[in-house]
């Protein structure tokens, strides 16, 4: 007797008051229904995109509620981790636990019938990680090179760069406010100062005094 599940999981984030699950709930409904099988249980957090998907309540709940054999669906691939790189590693755990997942977002990834062949799913998650890890490097990249061209014309400028300094540099500043309206992506503060050719004492020495000015 067949007792694998499918389990459903639902994101949405905080920072969007008007964002509901209704729209992911009638999705992946719609999708069971037109491929023949039911979501046996369904999980959903109200959290900060930010956050690793370690630290989001229900989805470790129900991480440690599947077992081998079972299925878990998402409307977006990305609804599995905080950027690129959690969604590899989640993705990989899962896998190596013998856990499938559908993400309707995703060419192949979204085909019932494929996933249900062991070897073809095999194979397209190997792809889809390949793919999502060249993707998030190309993104590091274009960040990098977008800071690097602040930094420069900063330094033309003449504003010393590095250590810590009595003022902030413009360069900084201008990228530090960037970095917080979210233009850098889901990028952590340790990321954000490593881009910056900076150690973290040195990030949060500036981010103090911007702050104070502010």
């Amino acid at each position: 007797m067949n007792n694998n599940k499918n389990y459903a999981y639902m994101r949405i984030s905080t920072t969007k008051t008007t964002q509901k699950t209704d729209r992911q709930e009638s999705t992946l409904k719609q999708y069971a229904i037109d491929n023949g099988f039911a979501i046996d249980e369904w999980y959903s957090d109200t959290i900060t995109g930010a956050t690793k998907a370690q630290n989001r309540p229900q989805y470790a709940q129900m991480k440690n509620t599947m077992r081998e054999g079972d299925t878990l669906l998402v409307s977006d691939i990305d609804r599995l981790g905080r950027n690129a790189d959690d969604v590899i590693l989640e993705m990989k755990d899962l896998n190596a636990r013998g856990i499938r997942v559908v993400a309707l977002d995703v060419p192949y990834l979204n085909d019932w019938q494929k996933i249900s062949d062991d070897s073809m799913y095999k194979m397209i998650v190997d792809i889809v990680v390949t793919l999502k890890a060249h993707m998030a490097q190309q993104e590091k990249e274009k960040i990098q090179a977008r800071i690097m061209q602040g930094l420069n014309a900063t330094r033309e400028k003449g504003t010393k760069l590095g250590r810590p300094t009595a003022d902030v540099p413009n360069g900084f500043e201008r990228e530090y406010k960037r970095y917080k309206h979210g233009e850098y992506g889901k990028i952590s503060a340790t990321q954000f100062a490593k881009m910056m050719g900076i150690g973290r004492s040195t990030y949060y020495k500036y981010v103090d005094k911007i702050d104070k000015v502010n």
